[in-house]
């Protein structure tokens, strides 16, 4: 049974530095899915049959079709034109890597369900008995482990390897690029090193100063693991589902040069070791017990994955879906026009699924500049934004129309218009309103966004109903260093508007709302951190405070969403579209699902192969 949280008694002041400290917490998108690359790719074929694991429209619903139950046995197939980065759990930050990870050899004290089902209301105990008791307030977070859990080589799994997989997040030097949650939410002091800058009093396993400090925050008696948080968090069950919260044995550790090791608890060990460009093949883990996991079926009798394939011979390949081809899911999108032209034959649009990613594209207005600073203007410029326009140069199957920055899958999630013009919006109101306001057109905005073919395209058809409004618009193309340039100080004078990405690392708005909009941490001398447009509102600051205190989740994802409506109407953000993923299967896949909660990935816990 979940533990539900009490309510939340620390003061705001406590609360404020936690929201200060989680601003940089979640996730920015990592690049533009509307590359028209393999569009040449897809041929029509009569010669494929209707997948047994797919039903027609699945949507990317997530859950599994009806009647897809698969049996034991097989070898399923991965498919990408991508390479991996890393298999080290705490540094897995997203796409295909985390989804396979999470159901191969990675595991954690909690976990969804196959497809994600029940979003935060499916979360179960999966290292864990359940998903944690609280104690203090929400201040205190003690979880026991199962019975039965192993290594692959047969040595038991301890609460001393979840606790030393935490401490690894602590380890920057060595191991950069992992997860902030740790260092945020555990009660371990702060100190500023030489630079000025604000580090953990802890510096990992491999530099033990302050271990004592983490030993009080992190402890562990018999199998019960016990964090002690600076500040109540009442989601605190969903953040230990991430894989920086995932067990790792000490003595396997190699630090940064281990990027690719794979050492599992979970049903699937890698064999051979990884071939970096060429893939690697994961079989059954023989001390992986299907008793003590409530998570993964683990189907297949061994997950062979191939990275590297050119775009337009993978799409083919899935399309024909000839043997062993049958029995494979891409892990790369279909770009638009290779979409469109698979959807037309009936057995290929089987197999066909459009998730969401839980990524949204947004506007930031940018507060620090002459033009932003006056309400009128914002609120004209978001009634004029053509939603519809942006989401058609993407492909109605790569992108859908939102008003909210909290993604479908993210509780509290709305969709309400603020200013009450519809989807392809409203010049004609906006210029009025300009008008109105005795302001002078056309008024001249500069909008930076990160160029490629389908966003130059998209934001073309922005720039027409901009100006139609009576916005003089330059649109201002930027390339693969994009965040890294408004982020610098010189792009609050630069640029007027900033487009961003963002997705939530687990689903709540306390994974999205404070990184991006609380400038109390994100704005220093440096840059503005994740709050490109400078948003630092005293009420909205004040909201989020007290949205992190309510401990009834209905009641706390209501917040969020609200949160994210005002933060709308004040002009802090044009949200434009969530992200739908095209993904492609063979007809031999049994149980397919994609995970909301892992990006829109394909969701192998049920997944298996017709005999």
């Amino acid at each position: 049974m979940r533990v539900r949280a009490p309510a939340a008694t620390a003061a705001l002041t406590a609360l404020a530095l936690l929201v200060g400290l989680l601003g940089m917490a979640g996730c920015t998108d990592a690049g533009d899915p509307g590359s028209p690359d393999a569009a040449h790719a897809v041929r029509s074929t009569t010669a494929v049959s209707a997948s047994p694991g797919s039903s027609p429209g699945t949507g990317g619903t997530g859950i599994p079709s009806a009647g897809s139950a698969g049996v034991p046995g097989g070898t399923l197939r991965l498919l990408t034109d991508r390479t991996f980065g890393l298999w080290d759990p705490q540094r897995l930050g997203s796409g295909p890597e985390l989804a396979i990870a999470m159901r191969t050899f990675v595991r954690t004290l909690t976990g969804y369900p196959a497809g994600g089902v029940g979003g935060a209301d499916g979360l179960t105990g999966d290292l864990a008995t359940d998903t944690g008791t609280a104690s203090e307030g929400g201040k205190v977070w003690a979880f026991t482990l199962r019975d039965g859990l192993a290594w692959e080589d047969g040595q038991a799994l301890t609460c001393q390897d979840v606790k030393y997989g935490v401490s690894r997040n602590f380890a920057r030097n060595q191991l950069p690029g992992g997860s902030s949650y740790p260092f945020t939410l555990l009660d371990i002091p702060r100190v500023k090193n030489a630079a000025g800058v604000d580090v953990s009093a802890y510096g990992g396993p491999f530099e033990p100063t302050g271990q004592d400090l983490f030993d009080k925050a992190v402890s562990c008696a018999d199998r019960t693991i016990t964090f002690r948080l600076k500040v109540a968090v009442p989601d605190f069950p969903q953040v230990v589902a991430l894989s920086a919260f995932a067990a790792y044995r000490a003595d396997k550790d190699r630090g940064g040069a281990g990027g690719f090791d794979v050492f599992s608890c979970g049903p699937y060990r890698l064999e051979k070791g990884w071939s970096s460009g060429n893939g690697g093949t994961f079989v059954r883990n023989p001390q992986w017990k299907a008793e003590s996991d409530p998570l993964r079926k683990a189907l297949p009798d061994a997950i062979e994955i191939r990275e590297g394939i050119p775009l337009a011979t993978l799409v083919t390949r899935l399309v024909e879906s000839k043997a062993p081809d049958d029995t494979a899911i891409g892990l790369s999108d279909l770009p638009r026009a290779a979409y469109e032209t698979a959807v037309v034959d009936e057995a290929v649009r089987r197999r066909l699924t459009t998730p969401a990613s839980g990524t949204v594209e947004y506007l930031l207005p940018n507060f620090r500049s002459e033009v932003m600073t006056n309400p009128t203007v914002r609120q004209a410029f978001a009634m004029a934004t053509d939603r519809e326009a942006f989401a058609t140069a993407y492909g109605s199957a790569l992108m859908r129309p939102t008003y909210a920055v909290l993604a479908a899958s993210v509780p509290g999630s709305g969709v309400t218009s603020p200013f009450g013009t519809p989807p392809a919006g409203d010049p004609a109101a906006a210029k009025d309103l300009l008008t109105a306001a005795g302001i002078t057109l056309p008024v001249t905005v500069r909008v930076a966004y990160r160029s490629s073919a389908t966003a130059d395209a998209a934001f073309g058809a922005l720039k027409a109903r901009w100006e139609a409004a009576g916005f003089a618009v330059q649109l201002a193309a930027l390339g693969e260093n994009y965040y890294r340039t408004i982020a610098e100080p010189d792009a609050a004078t630069a640029y007027d508007v900033f487009r961003a990405a963002w997705y939530a690392d687990y689903p709540s708005g306390a994974a999205v709302i404070p990184s991006i909009f609380d400038g109390r941490v994100n704005l220093t001398a440096s840059g503005s951190g994740t709050d490109y447009g400078y948003f630092n509102d005293d009420a909205v600051n004040t909201g989020i405070e007290a949205a992190y205190a309510v401990s009834e989740p209905a009641a706390r994802a209501a917040a969020w969403g609200a949160l994210d409506l005002t933060i709308a109407k004040l002009g802090g953000h044009v949200a434009l579209g969530e992200r739908q993923r095209v993904f492609l299967h063979g007809s031999a896949i049994t149980g397919y699902a994609d995970n909301p909660l892992f990006g829109g990935w394909p969701d192998l816990a049920a997944v298996g192969v017709a005999p």
